[in-house]
């Protein structure tokens, strides 16, 4: 018999997400298809602390790339659930960060459980009914009830009938206050993986909550690779001309002065008859201070 789920009207039903199969465990699909622009994405990555990195989708070659190798998931979890699966199969063990992330869920769950409970029990819903299923009261007797007459000569009236309800948001101060800690602490990172350490603060917040941090992350992270690129960068010609060990490196160093620029080739050829006069002259004691001549072009 085909029944409707509008029959049991005492039971909850809840789909199953797709899920695949790597080695023995089970864990959910990655997707098949390009999520919307800019949404949260998650991949696993057993390298890094928590096992998972998180980006904005942007449509890149390597992320379709990620995509195609069946790496994407759209949340935290399932991210990390297909990073434990790796490990294992693996036959790798779990680090004591993705233990404590392995125990946490369930915690969180047995926490949020009552609350929603009490919410769905909460006796504003009953006077809510009630209002709506009584809609012939008479107004009278509600103006009635709502005016507080006093013994001075003016008239108060019942905030909970006469103020509207404000739709404003609420910002959580626990939220706000973590927040607030966790970008300092990305702003003060060193390194890229002291920068995602963060991500393990933030498994329960939804896209709205992760704007701020995600934002900082990819910031952090921009500054930190420009620094990395500046390091690795060889010096400047000047300085190599400069601090040329012996009059070889100096003659190779003069070659490369006549591929620049002719308007800055008089001043680097200055520096280039500096240095090769302090090679020719050393000074063991007190280097002698170089004579103006050299540095003039056309010597």
């Amino acid at each position: 018999y085909d029944f409707g789920f509008d029959v049991f009207d005492k039971f909850e039903f809840q789909l199953k997400p797709r899920t695949i199969f790597i080695g023995e465990f089970e864990v959910p699909e990655p997707l098949k298809e390009a999520p919307a622009k800019g949404s949260t994405c998650s991949y696993p990555s057993p390298t890094v602390e928590l096992g998972v990195q998180q980006f904005k989708w942007n449509g890149s070659k390597g992320q379709l790339r990620m995509l195609q190798h069946g790496q994407v998931h759209s949340s935290f979890d399932n991210a990390f659930a297909h990073c434990c699966a790796i490990i294992k199969v693996s036959g790798g063990e779990f680090a004591e960060d993705m233990l404590k992330l392995l125990n946490k869920p369930t915690d969180e769950v047995e926490e949020e459980k009552p609350l929603e409970n009490e919410v769905e029990k909460s006796p504003q819903v009953n006077t809510e009914k009630t209002v709506i299923e009584e809609p012939t009261k008479d107004l009278k007797e509600d103006l009635d009830s709502a005016i507080v007459v006093t013994e001075e000569s003016y008239v108060s009236s019942s905030e909970d009938l006469l103020v509207p309800e404000t739709n404003e948001p609420k910002v959580d101060p626990e939220y706000q206050q973590t927040l607030d800690t966790l970008l300092q602490r990305v702003k003060e990172s060193k390194t890229p993986a002291e920068v995602n350490a963060v991500y393990r603060y933030t498994r329960t917040w939804d896209d709205e909550q992760m704007k701020p941090i995600l934002l900082a992350t990819h910031k952090r992270l921009e500054e930190l690779e420009k620094e990395k690129a500046s390091a690795n960068e060889p010096p400047s010609l000047m300085v190599q001309i400069q601090t040329a060990p012996d009059l070889t490196t100096l003659d190779a160093l003069e070659i490369d002065v006549a591929a620049r620029d002719p308007q800055i080739q008089p001043k680097l050829m200055g520096y280039v008859r500096k240095r090769r006069y302090e090679l020719e002259n050393p000074t063991p004691t007190q280097q002698e201070s170089t004579p103006d001549y050299l540095l003039v072009d056309g010597f």
